[in-house]
């Protein structure tokens, strides 16, 4: 049996995401808004706090919403 590395992809967006200016442009890109201020995102991605042993790829608060982010590197006929 072939192992997979789940983590083979996702580091490449969590890098890149890490940082509070591509993480806005991104999030309005998706969400359709306009927010230019980057100091407005608090980075929260969490580590073995909600579930065991797993962490999200990306969390961050934005108007007081959370946003929980995973970068998916397969297809999902689900969603």
């Amino acid at each position: 049996m072939v192992k997979v590395n789940k983590k083979y992809k996702d580091r490449l967006f969590r890098m890149v995401f890490n940082r509070k200016e591509e993480l806005l442009s991104l999030y309005n890109a998706i969400s359709h808004s306009e927010y230019t201020n980057p100091e407005e995102l608090e980075i929260n991605t969490l580590d073995d706090v909600i579930y065991m042993k797993m962490k999200n790829d990306l969390a961050f608060l934005i108007d007081d919403v959370l946003n929980l982010w995973e970068h998916q590197s397969t297809w999902n006929p689900a969603g």
